[in-house]
């Protein structure tokens, strides 16, 4: 084991026979953290850090009760987290292909890779268990590794997160995509070690650590991410983030797609991940994180205004103003593509109300046909999507914005 390792951030095992890893990270050994701290201390400015970070948190939460369609928001921010993820993962798909296979009702729909459509799966059985009080831990991580597998559809009856409980990881792992030879660093090898720290992650997660809340979902997320207990730990770790965040009363929604800014910044990512195992940097992780989700946030902050403002202009359109096609019109203001079917399910409304509405607002240019058809129609809301499509982040409204980071 290297000497310019510190022992106080975790312990180092032998790491041989390991193919197409890269030579320097096998022979620095595989990591196993030490268990988290109940308690923290920082610097003052990582804690104002924080702070704002969790204030814009709440002030997008707000900001998305504005969207007569905050579903639609939802949705598009899960599918952006999705596609991140798979980015990560080695999975590719074009965001439009997401948005077109996730519509009811479509026809001629691509065929995206199945991973991502379990991903999706997976996202919504979480979120689902999250709000009914469900607790998150290695036994619902594993009832969502199947889902990921392709070995379920749902969760089944979680009843305790007894090591029994737990699908634990049988082979090595490593962080830095699936590609072994884009390892950066190598989690620790299967058996009691792995177990124990493990179980020390659940016990931690419950334990209610003195420290602000984004500290507590930024440690959890780093030691999920590198004992990477199960299978799927990279993007079961990304989705604790936004699970964690449900779960303490901060969002209501998963609003954040995480695995998208993790994508982009993979880079720096990975700099302060191995900041912490072989630094203890605390506060440059945690820095690094709170600035990303308070990024996060004031890009769909950013998304959310200009909708609104999108709706109005599409209001204007709008000659006689009958209930019917005002309420189509504002849920529209967050979708960049949709059907008639959509657009009963969310209006309350027939699929032969929403086809005659549909009509209407094509002629009033508001959507667009996408593939011609009579029936079972996809249309686009052009402005939207060049709105969401731009969104990677959404660039500022003006220099004002440029310097507000």
């Amino acid at each position: 084991m290297p000497d310019a390792m510190p022992a106080e951030t975790g312990r180092w095992f032998l790491a041989e026979g390991i193919s197409d890893i890269p030579a320097h990270v096998r022979l620095q050994g595989a990591f196993l953290p030490r268990p988290l701290p109940s308690m923290v201390r920082l610097q003052p400015q990582t804690y104002r850090i924080l702070a704002e970070a969790e204030q814009a948190i709440g002030r997008l939460d707000e900001a998305a009760a504005r969207l007569p369609n905050r579903a639609g928001l939802v949705r598009l921010a899960q599918l952006r987290d999705v596609h991140g993820s798979g980015e990560l993962g080695g999975v590719f798909a074009a965001l439009r292909e997401l948005l077109v296979a996730d519509l009811p009702g479509a026809v001629d729909a691509p065929a995206i890779d199945l991973r991502l459509r379990r991903y999706l799966l997976a996202n919504d059985e979480a979120v689902r268990w999250v709000r009914n009080g469900g607790s998150v831990n290695l036994a619902l991580l594993s009832q969502l590794g199947a889902i990921l597998d392709g070995t379920a559809e749902t969760l089944a009856v979680i009843d305790g997160d007894d090591v029994t409980d737990v699908s634990w990881r049988q082979e090595q792992g490593w962080l830095g995509g699936p590609d072994a030879r884009d390892a950066y660093l190598l989690t620790v090898p299967p058996g009691a070690e792995l177990q124990t720290g493990g179980m020390q992650w659940t016990a931690w997660v419950d334990s209610g650590c003195e420290a602000p809340l984004l500290a507590r979902v930024a440690l959890g997320h780093y030691q999920l991410a590198v004992l990477s207990p199960v299978a799927h730990a990279g993007h079961l770790s990304r989705l604790y983030i936004t699970l964690a965040l449900i779960r303490e009363g901060t969002l209501r929604d998963p609003l954040l797609p995480v695995s998208e800014w993790l994508s982009r910044d993979r880079d720096d990512y990975r700099k302060h991940i191995l900041g912490m195992v072989h630094e203890g940097d605390l506060d440059g992780f945690l820095v690094f994180f709170a600035t990303g989700i308070a990024t996060l946030c004031r890009s769909q902050l950013r998304f959310i205004n200009r909708a609104e403002r999108i709706s109005e202009e599409h209001l204007g359109r709008l000659g006689k103003r009958m209930d019917g096609i005002v309420r189509v019109t504002r849920d529209l203001a967050g979708t960049p593509l949709t059907t008639n079917l959509q657009i009963a399910q969310r209006c309350g409304i027939t699929v032969q109300q929403a086809a005659s509405l549909t009509k209407q607002l094509v002629r009033l240019g508001v959507v667009r046909s996408m593939n011609g058809r009579n029936y079972r129609q996809i249309f686009t809301v052009p402005d939207v999507m060049n709105l969401f499509e731009l969104s990677y982040p959404t660039p500022p409204d003006g220099d004002e914005d440029v310097f507000d980071r």
